[in-house]
């Protein structure tokens, strides 16, 4: 009977030390993110009242992605987690994620984007599960992205409400901006080509009017056929750019497109924190190796 009330006790000290190292690790809102372009997002409506974490470091691979518990249980102790939407392994982290705390509120950053049916461009339609989960590298996107974590955010931290609508509006109307700025500058190269190994463009090249041709496919080896088609495609479309994944490019498998197609290799990292930055990168690539080497203003 005393050794079951001493361990009952016990239980008990370790539930309660537990719990107040929960509350005591953080002053803020803590809130985990699935991928870095979120947190450029959510730092930027969040400010200075919240703690962000991500889980998949921007030099990662994705398709390789395993955290650690450590990363799990840190995730379980956070005020929410925005997952992207649509990343293949972000259904089962979520499971793991909510049986360590079951009150953590999951938000869905993608809610409301029109979603693109696998990776070439074709629009999702009811009843289909696979979609295009590259959603961040469009910046309509992003605005609704941002528009759902300020709803995330507002209902984690009601006090920080006006503070979050305020770093909100700002967000919004710099990302609209950018977007107009990209349409003025991309507008004369609507309609041509560029060649990508990962397929992370599509959402880009729908906002604009380009034709994303993927060299490689979502967790398959491409058949020489298939590859031949890909080939005759850039070919006849001219493509001139090539955007490579460093982490997506093993064994160095777009040399030889390279080589064949003559265009222009351009490394991106869809996945960097600096996610302005990249969509930058992209669009001057493209403005120098169009077609008419187009030098647009406004940059």
């Amino acid at each position: 009977m005393i050794k079951s009330l001493l361990l009952l006790i016990l239980a008990s000290l370790a539930a309660f030390f537990i719990a107040g190292c929960k509350h005591s690790e953080h002053t803020h809102p803590v809130v985990t993110v699935s991928i870095e372009p979120q947190k450029w997002l959510l730092e930027r409506i969040g400010g200075d009242r919240i703690e962000v974490r991500t889980f998949l470091a921007g030099d990662a691979n994705p398709e390789s992605f395993d955290p650690a518990l450590s990363v799990i249980r840190d995730a379980a102790r956070s005020d929410a987690f925005m997952r992207m939407g649509h990343l293949p392994w972000e259904n089962s982290l979520i499971e793991k994620v909510v049986a360590g705390n079951e009150s953590l509120l999951v938000v869905d950053t993608s809610e409301g984007i029109d979603l693109i049916e696998g990776s070439h461009g074709h629009h999702h339609h009811p009843g289909m599960s696979e979609v295009d989960p590259h959603t961040w590298s469009s910046v309509k996107n992003a605005r609704i992205m941002a528009a759902n974590m300020l709803k995330g955010l507002q209902t984690i931290d009601p006090a920080g409400s006006d503070y979050y609508e305020k770093n909100y509006r700002a967000l919004d109307a710099s990302l609209d901006s950018l977007d107009k700025s990209f349409a003025s500058r991309l507008a004369p190269l609507k309609g041509e080509s560029f060649l990508v190994w990962h397929p992370s463009l599509s959402y880009f090249a729908r906002d604009y009017g380009l034709n994303q041709i993927a060299m490689g496919m979502e967790n398959k080896e491409m058949t020489l056929p298939m590859m031949q088609k890909k080939l005759d495609e850039a070919a006849s479309h001219r493509a001139k750019v090539f955007f490579i994944q460093p982490q997506m490019d093993a064994g160095g498998k777009a040399e030889p497109i390279i080589a064949r197609t003559g265009a222009v290799k351009q490394v991106i990292h869809p996945l960097s924190p600096e996610w302005q930055a990249e969509l930058e990168v992209i669009v001057d690539a493209l403005l120098n190796t169009s077609s008419d080497n187009v030098i647009a203003d406004g940059k």
